[in-house]
């Protein structure tokens, strides 16, 4: 009997074990309480502000308030469900260099920095998400036209540092080149990539390297994400809507959470 008892105690063991993950996620979700995380601080990034409006859309809506919107869900979401710091380069319509946005996330010494976009394009039936990661050299040539016009205020603000900014985002891409961060930030752009078009349902255009200048730099996982595109009109229209607002922040909440996942079996986090 006290062999049998003894057998029956240790399978116990191993079958709690074994779901102790899918137990405690599901307590997690049930209660709303927040894990105990891998990451520490995450930077959102709502891009353009103040005088860099972004796109407009055809109806006159403006690129910077569909990403601070999204930028503020976002964070809320993050807040409500992970016990981390969460940093927005801004909380307000402000201008802030693209320099500085990748400044701040090393300076507060971020886990992640996630950029938030509108695509715009000159064909007005253009629609899709894309995630986009750091390289010198553009995927292809919407990629190109999507760097050069989210880089284009470098040359609003300071037209003489055209060259050198240029010339720094080489060098600084070069010294990244053989790091962590850029297979670490295509991992990111997947994960987010998938939710996001399995979520909103649109079409996916896939994941994309681009040099872009607010991810030069950045020490750590940084992306970009363009959740649609403003200059078409039916998604002008859908973008505007608080509740896509909120589904394209649940989305990328989702990657965030399934990047989290893999770090911490990576870095051998014990459940606690």
């Amino acid at each position: 009997m006290q062999l049998a008892a003894c057998s029956f105690f240790l399978a116990s063991c191993v079958l709690h074990l074994a779901t102790a993950s899918a137990v405690h996620a599901f307590f997690v979700e049930a209660q709303g309480l927040k894990t105990t995380s891998a990451l520490k601080i995450i930077v959102i990034d709502p891009g353009h502000g103040g005088e860099d409006t972004g796109a407009i859309g055809p109806s006159g809506v403006k690129e910077k308030d569909i990403n601070l919107e999204i930028a503020k869900k976002l964070e809320k979401l993050i807040l409500q469900k992970m016990d981390v710091k969460v940093i927005l380069t801004r909380t307000d319509d402000t201008f802030i260099p693209l320099e500085q946005r990748s400044a701040i996330a090393n300076k507060s010494k971020a886990d992640l920095f996630i950029s938030i976009h509108a695509n715009a394009a000159y064909r007005k039936g253009a629609s899709g998400v894309e995630t986009y990661f750091l390289s010198f050299d553009a995927t292809d040539e919407d990629a190109k036209r999507a760097a050069d016009f989210e880089n284009a205020i470098v040359s609003i603000s300071n037209k003489k540092q055209d060259n050198k900014n240029a010339d720094d985002l080489k060098s600084i891409l070069m010294d990244m080149a053989q790091t962590e961060f850029l297979n670490e930030s295509s991992q990111l752009a997947e994960i987010i990539q998938e939710n996001l078009c399995q979520t909103m349902r649109r079409k996916n255009r896939g994941i994309k390297q681009a040099p872009f200048i607010v991810l030069a730099g950045a020490a750590m996982p940084a992306v970009l994400v363009e959740v649609g595109f403003i200059s078409n009109a039916k998604e002008e229209k859908r973008l505007a809507l608080p509740q896509t607002q909120e589904i394209i922040a649940a989305a990328i909440f989702k990657g965030i959470i399934k990047f989290e996942d893999i770090l911490r079996s990576k870095m051998g986090y014990a459940l606690e």
